[in-house]
């Protein structure tokens, strides 16, 4: 997979299909960030807090596994 390093742009962050009572707004103001690692790792920040991590690791990890040695 092709590294994407951190990138980040400030916007309007709309929050969809998530049910009335989970959330007082929709949309704000903020920082949307993503990056994705060479090894398939996803991470998607919004105001520099992760909100949704990708592992495509069957164990889940999101962090690099380590090379034998």
């Amino acid at each position: 997979m092709r590294e994407l390093k951190e990138i980040h742009q400030s916007g309007t962050v709309s929050l969809e299909n998530v049910p009335d009572e989970l959330v007082n707004s929709r949309y704000m103001r903020g920082d949307f960030g993503i990056q994705i690692a060479e090894d398939g790792r996803v991470w998607i920040c919004i105001n520099g807090i992760a909100f949704i991590r990708f592992s495509p690791h069957p164990n889940g990890e999101m962090k690099r596994e380590r090379a034998s040695e």
